[in-house]
C-alpha cells in the first residue's frame, strides 16, 4: 500500500501524464492537406420577402496536381422557416429548369448529374434546417470532374412571403460530403475531414416597405367619410 502511495506521489510530481496526453493528441491530429474547398454563395447579399434566390455551390483551392474526381456528393442546408423551394420541385426533386450544372460538368455524355433532391437534415432538436442532396458522377472511368475552380451548379430558393426573419442560413452541411477519386485503378472515397467548407455569410432579409394609408403628400386633399 505504501509503495502504491509513493508511486502516486511520484507520478503527480512529474510531467509524465501531460507528456502522455500530448503524445496521444499528436498521433490523432490529422495534418493531411485539404483536397479542396467548397463555398456556398448567393447571387445577392440581401433579399425581400417573396424574392427568388439563386444559390451557387463553388469548388475552390484544389490540391496541386489533382487529377480530378469521378463522383461528388454534397448537401446544402437551408433554413426552411425563411426559404422555400416547393415551386421548383417535382416529387421532392428539382425539375430540369430550376437548376443548372456548371460548365465543367454540363456535358451529359460525360457526366450524370442527378436532379438535386430536397430532404430533411436534422441536428439534434433543430428541425428547421432542410438539406438539398447534390450528386454528379462521371459516366466512364476515362472521364473525371476536373480539379479546377468551378461552380458545380446553381439552384433556386424563394424567401417566404410572410417571413419576419432578419437573416437566413444557406450553407454546406459538410458532414454529408462524399467524393470518389481513383488512383492506380482503385477507387477511394474522401469525406468531410478532407474537404474544407468555407463559411457562408448569412443572407440578409430586408422587410418590404409598407405604404401607410394615412401618408399624404404636400398637395394631397383629405377625403373624409360623411
Amino acid at each position: 500500500m505504501n509503495r502504491w502511495l509513493g508511486f502516486k506521489k511520484y507520478f503527480k510530481g512529474t510531467n509524465l501524464l501531460t507528456l502522455m496526453f500530448s503524445m496521444v493528441r499528436e498521433v490523432t491530429v490529422d495534418n493531411t492537406p485539404s483536397a479542396m474547398s467548397v463555398e456556398v454563395t448567393t447571387d445577392q447579399a440581401a433579399y425581400a420577402p417573396g424574392d427568388e434566390v439563386t444559390v451557387m455551390v463553388n469548388l475552390r483551392n484544389f490540391a496541386p496536381n489533382d487529377s480530378g474526381y469521378s463522383y461528388m456528393n454534397f448537401t446544402v442546408q437551408y433554413d426552411s422557416e425563411v426559404f422555400d423551394n416547393s415551386e421548383y420541385l417535382v416529387q421532392s426533386a428539382y425539375n430540369d429548369s430550376s437548376f443548372t450544372p456548371g460548365n465543367e460538368v454540363g456535358n451529359i455524355f460525360q457526366f450524370n448529374f442527378l436532379n438535386p433532391v430536397d430532404g430533411g437534415v436534422y441536428f439534434g432538436m433543430d428541425t428547421t434546417m432542410r438539406g438539398i442532396d447534390i450528386q454528379v458522377e462521371a459516366n466512364s472511368k476515362h472521364a473525371q470532374i476536373p480539379a479546377v475552380d468551378q461552380t458545380l451548379l446553381t439552384f433556386k430558393l424563394r424567401v417566404k412571403e410572410h417571413t419576419l426573419a432578419s437573416s437566413g442560413s444557406i450553407s454546406l452541411a459538410n458532414e454529408f460530403t462524399r467524393i470518389r477519386t481513383s488512383e492506380a485503378n482503385n477507387s477511394y472515397y474522401l469525406y468531410s475531414p478532407d474537404i474544407t467548407a468555407l463559411e457562408s455569410e448569412p443572407v440578409a432579409i430586408v422587410p418590404t416597405p409598407q405604404v401607410s394609408v394615412y401618408s399624404m403628400g404636400p398637395n394631397a386633399t383629405a377625403h373624409r367619410l360623411a
